[in-house]
């Protein structure tokens, strides 16, 4: 039996409601509905599919730049700019295949013809190209981070077709966000930030509190305001520190906060940051895609292994990483466990550690820390206290979506905790023959299965 939409979808009939929705979204009076796929509302209650309002706007409206881009920044406000890309994709590449000759339409493609011999751009062939640039840095600021694949075919396609408005985007940026929070130098300090190329460069000259402190007040400001969330930082500086972690990737944000980390005073600013940027699936874009790094590591590494009162934002760290993509934080478990061993707190840290990757490799160093009767009696606390310890409420409600029980995921994740610190289990009559029969009982708790 077909579902009876409540709400329309057709333009036929429905013009003069269509530009009600249009002036609506202009006098930022139209509403977005809660319910899938959140159409658009009027404050009298008619509802619009979204896609259809786009395509009415299309067809009514002569194509401006200026009226354009206000168009859909309001549609970025009301409803987010995942809203609506895909739909403003396909129309303004159609658009482009009418306007210009040489490039044709098909599958949601465009085809440039080589053999045509390019013309001067008219002002309106210009807009178009300019607004298309305006859609690719969409992509790039609000986007999933793999849309700049997205975003540069886009570039590419207007550099290819005469816009100059692509490298004007590389050397100056949209101007989209105030140049004195782009920009900031004295005689301590240079930065400047392009949020096209998402791109911050930072020089300093000394290695004082004082210039740390300028330049994480910096990047804070800069992250807080219409920047893209997956960027790069360029740092040069002299007596630069760096993390004793082996094995991270070389970047200057790493070299940055192993730095600013030596002045307990700038502990707030690197918290700021950790809060502004921890965010799943955005990246670091000046480390290699094999190593991809969420934006924060460095800095939650750095007050992880300052002072144990960090303990928590760690655990928040770990939460939040995407462990089916990023492993470089597996290096941090050996230092952090030579900084502080296990104790009643530290063990929490180190297993949600262990779960924040798909499959962490066992290192026979670890082992060592795990032998004494008072740390087994700590796992065996933390097994029998699994889901409570360290299953957040996000994690049980997708265990409830997936339909997997609680207990058996506990006992999946204890399985992995116990590869990561002992090893294979083939190995552990040999690992544990010389222990104590109190040790040996702890152990053998620790390896049995639920019934």
């Amino acid at each position: 039996m077909k579902r009876e939409l409540d709400y329309l979808v057709k333009i036929e009939g429905n013009e003069a409601l269509l530009d009600r929705f249009i002036e609506a979204i202009f006098n930022n009076t139209c509403l977005i509905a809660d319910d899938y796929p959140s159409p658009y509302v009027l404050e009298s209650g008619e509802r619009f599919y979204n896609g259809t309002v786009i395509d009415y706007f299309f067809q009514t409206t002569p194509f401006s730049e200026e009226r354009y881009t206000a168009f859909f920044e309001k549609l970025r406000a009301l409803s987010g700019f995942n809203s609506y890309y895909y739909t403003l994709g396909e129309k303004l590449k159609k658009l482009i295949s009418t306007v210009f000759p040489q490039v044709s339409y098909k599958d949601s493609s465009l085809k440039v013809d080589t053999k045509q011999e390019p013309l001067p751009l008219t002002q309106e062939q210009d807009e178009i190209l300019r607004f298309l640039c305006y859609l690719a840095i969409g992509h790039i600021k609000y986007d999933a981070s793999y849309a700049t694949i997205t975003a540069n075919k886009y570039f590419n396609l207007a550099k290819r077709l005469g816009s100059k408005r692509v490298d004007e985007l590389y050397q100056y940026g949209a101007g989209t966000i105030a140049n004195d929070i782009l920009v900031f130098q004295d005689k301590q300090v240079d930065c400047i930030a392009n949020d096209v190329t998402a791109t911050i460069r930072i020089k300093v000259q000394d290695d004082t509190e004082q210039t740390y402190r300028k330049v994480l007040t910096y990047i804070n400001k800069l992250l807080k305001d219409d920047f893209p969330k997956s960027y790069a930082i360029e740092f040069e500086g002299p007596n630069l520190k760096d993390l004793k972690v082996d094995n991270l990737p070389e970047c200057g944000q790493r070299y940055l906060f192993a730095t600013a980390v030596q002045y307990e005073a700038l502990h707030p600013l690197m918290i700021e940051y950790i809060n502004t940027v921890m965010r799943k699936w955005e990246w670091y874009t000046n480390v290699d895609e094999e190593v991809c790094t969420m934006p924060s590591t460095f800095a939650v590494m750095a007050l992880g292994l300052w002072d144990r009162r960090y303990f928590n934002l760690l655990i928040n760290y770990y939460h939040i990483v995407d462990g089916d993509h990023q492993y470089v934080h597996q290096n941090y478990t050996l230092p952090f466990l030579q900084k502080y061993g296990i104790d009643a707190e530290s063990i929490k840290v180190y297993i949600q550690g262990v779960l924040s990757v798909q499959e962490q490799p066992h290192e026979e160093a670890y082992t060592a820390y795990f032998t004494s009767t008072e740390v087994l009696k700590l796992l065996l606390d933390s097994k029998e206290h699994f889901a409570t310890y360290y299953f957040s409420a996000e994690d049980l409600e997708d265990f409830e979506d997936s339909g997997n029980e609680v207990e058996e995921m506990a006992e999946y994740c204890w399985e992995n905790v116990m590869y990561t610190t002992f090893g294979l289990a083939d190995n552990y009559p040999a690992l544990t023959q010389d222990w104590s029969t109190e040790a040996i009982t702890l152990f053998k708790q620790l390896t049995e299965t639920t019934e």
